[in-house]
């Protein structure tokens, strides 16, 4: 079995067991205790030069940073730069819809912060799993597993990882979710992304196998 769709089983499976952790019918009252501590500590640790930054982050990083990034590697990214640019935009097109699933399914409630400690206002959607870590990190597997023939590819990808974990950092400094619901994203966009390299790598193997026979006859 491919490796990248025996990955995506693993990580699937722990975005499911985590959302039945973190959802009110899991009653799992300890690590949610844990989840509502840790994310208090980041909202009541904010460093003022910050605030705008994690603020642009959460506001940009997502939705306009990455339809430039798809836009750039498909003019400018060659032969590789195409193949990963149509990758991204197929499955950010899926998970969109699923992530909406998800929150829905779990039914986990926004975090709740005094309104004096509010960077931008909540979303009125669920909690789990976080739709920007969901669309960043699948971007951000599908860079570093597809976009790195050359040195300058890899250095590439490993920014654009670099800025989805920014991001994802900026959704519990904001106030916007839970570190869980950031996890559980993750867990998702990551689990997604790997079904639609292994898919990608599948669909190699085949067209070269194809070739080869063309080439003998």
């Amino acid at each position: 079995m491919n490796k990248y769709r025996t990955s995506s089983i693993i990580i699937l499976a722990l975005f499911v067991v985590l959302a039945i952790l973190v959802s009110p019918l899991g009653n799992n009252s300890g690590l949610v205790a844990k989840d509502t501590s840790a994310f208090l500590k980041v909202n009541n640790s904010h460093v003022h030069f910050l605030n705008k930054i994690m603020e642009l982050l959460t506001k940009y990083g997502r939705e306009a940073f990455w339809i430039a990034t798809i836009i750039l590697l498909f003019v400018f990214g060659g032969i590789t730069g195409k193949k990963t640019a149509i990758i991204l935009a197929l499955a950010f097109i899926v998970l969109i819809p699923i992530g909406y699933a998800a929150k829905d399914l779990v039914q986990r409630e926004r975090p709740s912060i005094p309104e004096s400690d509010v960077i931008l206002a909540q979303d009125s959607d669920y909690s789990y799993p976080s739709g920007h870590a969901t669309i960043v990190s699948a971007g951000a597997a599908i860079a570093l597993a597809l976009f790195r023939d050359s040195k300058r590819k890899i250095a590439i990808s490993l920014a654009l990882t670099a800025e989805a974990a920014l991001v994802c950092i900026s959704r519990v400094y904001v106030g916007g979710h839970y570190p869980l619901d950031v996890v559980g994203g993750i867990l998702l966009g990551v689990g997604v992304a790997f079904l639609f390299v292994a898919a990608t790598r599948q669909a190699e193997r085949i067209m070269l196998t194809i070739n080869r026979i063309f080439k003998r006859k």
